[in-house]
């Protein structure tokens, strides 16, 4: 029998008494297993504070059926530091999925806006989510879209010819020649390209992100405090990266994991600079080619100033999209800027883990 909203209550929680409880929630409710040491660093360890933690719990039992966090996340907004709320882990016990409970916490995500105890907040809710957010006011900003080039065809030519064998036969014979004309093949690249594996990060990513900061009105502040929390001392999986340099100064950098035969990349920075973002998506699909992966992947937000140059190098948008929320006070001067996805700068780095 499920449970009535009546029977619920929304409580503020403090990080050292949930972890188990959080830990055991999220496993109930999604098919990736997660444990202690995700807890740990996403929630505790991020520099740009603590998360913020709401539960609902049964009011007869007290026992936790439902949860979602805020992490806070260092911002710019049209040159100004602001910290927002990026909303992640919503989580509601099988039994208890009414809207009542859904409805309850996140209006109390966004009271912790109006109240001013942030600046605003953002989320990546997946479809039945998305008519939760819109019935507490959070405003759609845009959708994130998803490009892929293939590398590898045989998939391709498995899926026309009905045959694993002739799908095979016809990748090999294709891919060399499609590897000869290809843009990233007869590119002369402008950068000195390096492969940092696994990632890691100094001053020099901080004045390349103070270099291109001002041309971005929203935008994940990237320097190499968040950097290294947020990719090379993630527990989750392991992030290379490649940079672009000019006379051994940093001009740009791309970030990829590798899973199941697939590079997904996740940031590229900055976009302000097409030459840069060319000759580092270029390097990428020729690594991805040396190292035999099937395709490399890039979500960003539609309208991302990284669009042309992902076209230009044969990226073709997918069908698996995700809408993108937010919410700012009414009042605020930067109101109309933080709900517009033309001023955002966002990728899917800068999403929940």
């Amino acid at each position: 029998m499920k449970k009535t909203e009546t029977q619920v209550k929304v409580v503020e929680e403090q990080l050292s008494d949930i972890c188990s409880e959080a830990v055991d929630l999220l496993n109930i409710t999604r098919h990736d297993k997660t444990d202690v040491s995700r807890f740990q660093w996403l929630y505790g360890a991020n520099p740009d504070g603590a998360a913020k933690i709401w539960s609902i719990r049964d009011t007869t039992s007290g026992k936790m059926v439902g949860f979602t966090v805020g992490l806070p996340r260092r911002m710019l907004v049209t040159g100004h530091a602001k910290i927002a709320w990026n909303c992640a882990d919503f989580s509601i016990h099988p039994q208890y999925r009414t809207l009542g409970p859904a409805i309850k916490l996140r209006r109390a995500a966004r009271q912790g806006v109006d109240e001013g105890c942030i600046d605003f907040l953002y989320a990546h809710p997946n479809d039945r989510m998305a008519a939760v957010h819109k019935r507490v006011g959070h405003v759609p900003i845009g959708n994130m879209v998803r490009y892929a080039r293939v590398i590898k065809s045989a998939a391709h030519f498995q899926q026309r010819f009905c045959s694993e064998v002739l799908g095979r036969a016809a990748g090999r014979i294709a891919d060399p020649i499609l590897a000869t004309v290809r843009r990233e093949t007869w590119l002369r690249l402008k950068h000195e390209m390096k492969i940092i594996s696994p990632a890691r990060f100094d001053e020099r990513f901080d004045g390349l992100f103070d270099e291109s900061a001002g041309a971005l009105n929203v935008m994940g502040i990237r320097d190499s405090r968040y950097l290294n929390w947020r990719y090379a001392e993630n527990p989750l999986y392991e992030t290379h990266a490649i940079t672009a340099a000019k006379g051994g100064k940093l001009c740009g950098y791309l970030l990829f994991v590798i899973q199941e035969g697939v590079m997904h990349i996740k940031d590229i920075f900055p976009p302000t600079d097409p030459r840069a973002a060319g000759d580092l998506v270029a390097r990428t699909l020729d690594l991805a080619r040396q190292r035999d992966l099937k395709s490399v992947s890039f979500s960003v937000l539609d309208g991302s100033w990284l669009l042309p140059t992902l076209k230009q190098f044969g990226f073709s948008k997918r069908e698996d999209s995700s809408q993108m929320f937010g919410y700012a006070r009414v009042d605020d001067p930067n109101h109309a800027t933080i709900l517009s996805s033309k001023c955002w700068f966002l990728t899917v780095g800068d999403r929940d883990v």
